[in-house]
């Protein structure tokens, strides 16, 4: 069994498009939102492990468990499972999603909630949100595959456990393809239970596909995702185009994130989200960071948020 973790917090100012005026803080997440957890495996013989991971998010900045006081002490993960080299391995209980997964991957950012564009559009209320439900799923079964000549996927399938409709699943998937710099996926979600899944919006379908190249001096990155709710059937349709590169003894980061909201009842609005930073490594395990965000609603005034921060790994 092992202890691990990671603490990220940086002083900012905090603007979404829209918002009256900027927030000024000392946050947590700029780069990697802060968790610590414990798991390990036990070897069964032939080929086959068990495995376990029991992972919470914390509150540098105020020392408070999650990432909001609604959070459930072991929100980001706690499984346990079989792994097999040959046959992939098979996680049950709260498992992160798929999707979490692919929107990490496939932006220079990668995990950010803070400064990432296409993260930010995706997953976060004051800039939109445009993915139902959490990056987490509880009840959960998650299956990894191992890798086919670079070919891998996942499934993932979370009960709602409503004694009431036994309907209210949800359900996730990925394939993606690696091939030396080229990284190709697609996945997808249908959910009917989690957060923004109301009574008005009783579900949601999301597609996403992704792609990266790496040419060892630049690294390419694009997706395309849309959305479409179940009983309002507004859609949402997301560029985003990004690159990463090592600069000195770090990396310089850029994404541009464009969303086409088609509310079908209402006027339609898009959203432009852009970001720039660099990340300056100290050590393996230590970086320090500044980024900026810029952010513009078709219906709403310009946004800016910027903050210079620190992460450490353990």
């Amino acid at each position: 069994m092992r202890l691990y973790g990671l603490i990220d917090t940086y002083v900012g100012s905090v603007k979404p498009s829209g918002a009256p005026r900027s927030s000024w803080q000392l946050d947590n997440g700029g780069e990697t939102t802060p968790f610590w957890g414990f798991g390990g495996e036990e070897d069964l013989g032939g080929g086959l492990s068990t495995v376990f991971a029991v992972e919470s998010f914390f509150r540098p900045d105020t020392g408070e468990m999650g990432r909001s006081p609604t959070d459930s002490m072991f929100a980001r993960n706690a499984y346990v499972g079989l792994s097999s080299n040959k046959f992939g391995e098979l996680r049950i209980g709260r498992n992160s999603t798929p999707m979490l997964y692919l929107t990490g991957q496939f932006n220079p950012f990668a995990g950010s909630t803070r400064f990432s564009p296409l993260n930010v559009q995706n997953w976060i209320p004051s800039f939109g949100r445009l993915i139902h439900g959490d990056t987490g799923w509880s009840n959960a079964v998650r299956y990894l595959s191992p890798s086919f000549g670079g070919l891998s996927f996942q499934l993932m399938y979370g009960l709602g456990e409503a004694a009431t409709n036994n309907g209210t699943n949800n359900m996730g998937a990925m394939i993606r393809y690696q091939n030396g710099p080229l990284d190709l996926a697609v996945g997808g979600n249908h959910t009917k239970t989690g957060a923004a899944i109301t009574a008005l919006e009783p579900s949601q379908k999301v597609l996403f596909t992704g792609a990266s190249y790496d040419f060892k001096v630049l690294k390419l990155f694009g997706t395309f995702n849309m959305t479409k709710n179940g009983r309002s059937e507004v859609r949402t349709y997301t560029y985003q185009a990004g690159i990463s590169a090592p600069i000195g003894p770090g990396r310089l980061n850029a994404s541009y994130a464009w969303t086409k909201n088609d509310r079908r009842i209402q006027d339609d609005f898009n959203r432009t989200t852009a970001a720039i930073g660099y990340s300056y490594d100290l050590s393996k395990r230590t970086d320090v960071y500044a980024n900026y965000l810029y952010d513009k609603l078709t219906t709403a005034g310009t946004g800016n948020t910027f903050g210079v921060g620190l992460r450490h790994k353990f």
